[in-house]
C-alpha cells in the first residue's frame, strides 16, 4: 500500500504527464503505467464513452491481454453502471458482487479476482471510466487503492477536458482562417473595373455570402449580374461562386441578354445541388446613349429612379435560375433609357433590414436614393448601404447594392429650391414657395430664405412669429411624420391677402393620423404635444388635413 508522500507524487507524475503532452492516447497509457506499477496491479484499462451509438470502448489498457478496441454496452456490466451512475466501485472480490457478469472474462479468457473502477467525469461531463484488475501479489486491492485510483480518474477528466477544448480551439481557429482565405478569395472575384457610370457593395453577414454582383466590359457594351443564392454560409458561396463564373464565360461573345439568362440557366439545372436556386438581373447597358436591357429571374423589382426622383420597377418575368430549364423566348427583356436616371439592384437583405421595428422595403429604399441622385454613383451607393448598416435595428442577411447609369444630376443636387411667382389671386400681394430636404441641418438655411422673402413686405413685422411656428411644424414634419432613414421633402407656400399672410406646409411623408396632432394641457410636464400648442399661440388659425394623398398644415398670420 502506497504511502501518502508516494501517493501525491503519483499525482504530480500524473498532472505532468497530462500537462506536458497534445497526444491524449500516449498520456493516459502512461498515466495507466503509473497507476498499475504503484499500486501493483495487473491490468488497468480505460473505457471511453460514445454517446453517438451508446456504447464504452476501450481505449487504452495496461496487461497481459490487449484488449484494445473492446467494445460494451453502455449501460450494461460494472464499468456501464459506473459511467452512468457517476459513482466510484469498489469490488474487493467479484464472486460476491451481483454487478460483476463475467462477460469481458468469457471474450478475453483472462479471470477477474478483485475490481477498481472509477468514473472519468467533470464539470457535467462524462467521458468513461478506470478499471484496475486484480492485484500482481494475489491480495485483494485496499481502501487506499480505490482512493489513489480515484484522484487518477479525477485528473484524466480535467486532462480530457482540456485536450477537447484546446481541439475545438484549434478547429475553431483553422475555421476562422479558412473562412478569412474563403473570404479574400470572393472579394477577388467581384469586379475591380473602375467606371463613372457603375458601382456596387457587398457587405457579408458571415464572412462570405451568398449575393453576387459583377460587371464586365465587352466591346463597349457592360455586362451586369446582380444575384441572390437560396441559402447562407459557405454552400451558398460555392453556387455563387459558380454563378460569376459562368456570367463571366457566357458573356464573352455579346449574347443577347435572354439568350445569356437561359444558358447560365441551363448550367446550374444541370449541376442542381441540395435545391438550392439563384435569383438574378442580368442585363447590358450601352454607357454612350445610356440604353439598357435587362431582365429579372424571380429576384427583387430592380428600381429605375429618375432625375426628379420619380421611380419604377423592374419586376420578376421569369422564374430564378437552377430550378427548371426554359428557353430564351420565355423570358421578357426590358428595354430603358438611363441618359438621365440610374438602375438599382439589390439583395432582400437591404430591403429586409428592419427599421424602427419595420422592414425597410422598395419604397423607402427608392425614397432614399432619389434624395441622391446629385451625388456619384459610388457616392450614392456606399451612402446607402452604410445608413441601412448604421440604423438598422436586425440585419437578416447579406447586403448587396448594385447602380448604373445617368452622371449626376444638378436639379437633385441643391436641396434648398426657392421659386417666386406671380399671385394666382386677385387681391394676392406676394407668393413664394420654399422647397427643402427632410434634414435638420435645412432648417437654419430655411429661416433665412423666409425672413429674406417677407423682409420687404407688410409681413416684415411678424416674420419673428413665422419663422418660429413655420420651423416647430416642420421640425415635428422630420421627427414624427417620417421613418427613420426616409428621405423626403417639405414644401412650404406663402401669400399675403386680406391682410393676412397664409402659409401652407406639405409634405411627402407617409399620412399621419390627424386625430393624433392635438395639443396637450401645459400642466401636463411629459414628452411631445408643445410643439402643436406653440403653433396654435403663435399663428391665427392653424389646420391640419389631407391634400391630394400628402399631409398638409395651413397657417394665417394677421398683418
Amino acid at each position: 500500500m502506497p504511502e501518502s508522500q508516494s501517493q501525491l507524487d503519483i499525482v504530480y507524475r500524473m498532472m505532468s504527464a497530462f500537462a506536458s503532452s497534445s497526444d491524449m492516447t500516449q498520456t493516459i497509457y502512461e498515466g495507466l503505467d503509473y497507476i498499475c506499477e504503484e499500486i501493483g496491479a495487473e491490468a488497468a484499462s480505460f473505457f471511453m464513452l460514445h454517446e453517438d451509438d451508446h456504447s464504452l470502448r476501450c481505449a487504452a489498457c495496461i496487461g497481459p491481454i490487449d484488449i484494445t478496441g473492446l467494445t460494451l454496452p453502455a449501460d450494461q456490466g460494472i464499468v456501464g453502471a459506473v459511467t452512468q451512475s457517476d459513482e466510484m466501485r469498489y469490488v474487493r472480490d467479484t464472486a460476491d458482487d451481483p454487478d460483476f457478469t463475467g462477460a469481458v472474462d468469457a471474450k478475453t479468457g483472462f479471470e477477474t479476482k478483485s475490481m477498481i473502477c472509477v468514473p472519468v467525469s467533470g464539470h457535467g461531463k462524462r467521458f468513461g471510466a478506470i478499471q484496475l484488475i486484480n492485484r500482481r501479489d494475489g491480495a485483494l486491492f485496499s481502501d487506499d487503492d480505490a482512493a489513489l485510483v480515484s484522484v487518477y480518474g479525477k485528473n484524466a477528466a480535467l486532462a480530457l477536458a482540456n485536450s477537447q477544448m484546446a481541439t475545438r480551439m484549434v478547429e475553431a481557429d483553422n475555421f476562422q482562417r479558412d473562412l478569412h482565405m474563403a473570404s479574400r478569395v470572393q472579394e477577388s472575384l467581384f469586379p475591380n473595373a473602375d467606371f463613372d457610370f457603375i458601382h456596387g457593395v457587398n457587405v457579408p453577414k458571415k464572412g462570405v455570402s451568398g449575393d453576387l454582383y459583377d460587371y464586365v466590359s465587352r466591346d463597349g457594351q457592360i455586362y451586369f449580374c446582380m444575384a441572390d443564392v437560396s441559402g447562407k454560409g459557405t454552400d451558398a458561396a460555392l453556387v455563387m461562386a459558380k454563378t460569376h463564373s459562368l456570367f463571366r464565360t457566357l458573356s464573352r461573345n455579346n449574347p443577347p441578354v435572354n439568350d445569356l439568362a437561359a444558358r447560365m440557366n441551363a448550367e446550374l439545372v444541370e449541376t442542381a445541388f441540395n435545391g438550392m436556386f439563384v435569383t438574378a438581373i442580368i442585363g447590358c447597358y450601352a454607357p454612350d446613349n445610356g440604353a439598357v436591357q435587362c431582365c429579372n429571374a424571380g429576384h427583387e423589382p430592380g428600381l429605375i429612379v429618375g432625375a426628379s426622383g420619380q421611380f419604377s420597377y423592374v419586376e420578376a418575368s421569369i422564374q430564378p435560375l437552377g430550378i427548371l430549364d426554359f428557353e430564351a423566348a420565355d423570358i421578357t427583356v426590358e428595354h430603358h433609357d438611363l441618359s438621365a436616371a440610374r438602375l438599382f439592384c439589390y439583395s432582400d437583405g437591404i430591403t429586409e433590414a428592419e427599421v424602427n421595428g419595420a422592414m425597410l422595403g422598395a419604397a423607402k429604399l427608392a425614397a432614399i436614393l432619389s434624395a441622391q441622385m446629385g451625388f456619384t454613383i459610388a457616392d450614392q451607393i456606399i451612402h446607402t448601404v452604410d445608413v441601412v448598416r448604421q440604423k438598422a435595428d436586425r440585419l437578416s442577411d447579406d447586403l448587396t447594392l448594385l447602380g448604373l447609369g445617368c452622371a449626376p444630376q444638378k436639379q437633385a443636387a441643391s436641396t434648398l429650391q426657392t421659386a417666386i411667382m406671380e399671385p394666382a389671386l386677385a387681391g394676392e400681394e406676394f407668393l413664394f414657395n420654399i422647397s427643402v430636404t427632410n434634414e435638420v441641418p435645412e432648417l437654419r438655411r430655411l429661416r433665412r430664405e423666409i425672413e429674406t422673402q417677407l423682409g420687404a413686405t407688410s409681413a416684415q413685422g411678424i416674420v419673428t412669429n413665422v419663422c418660429l411656428a413655420v420651423d416647430e411644424a416642420t421640425q415635428n414634419i422630420i421627427r414624427h411624420a417620417f421613418p427613420e432613414n426616409m428621405s423626403g421633402r417639405i414644401e412650404i407656400g406663402g401669400y399675403i391677402a386680406a391682410e393676412k399672410l397664409h402659409v401652407s406646409i406639405t409634405d411627402t411623408a407617409p399620412l399621419i393620423d390627424l386625430d393624433k396632432v392635438k395639443p396637450r394641457d401645459l400642466d401636463d410636464i411629459r414628452e411631445g404635444g408643445l410643439g402643436t400648442h406653440l403653433i396654435q399661440e403663435i399663428a391665427d388659425t392653424a389646420h391640419w388635413w389631407h391634400d391630394d394623398g400628402r399631409n398638409r398644415l395651413d397657417l394665417t398670420f394677421t398683418l
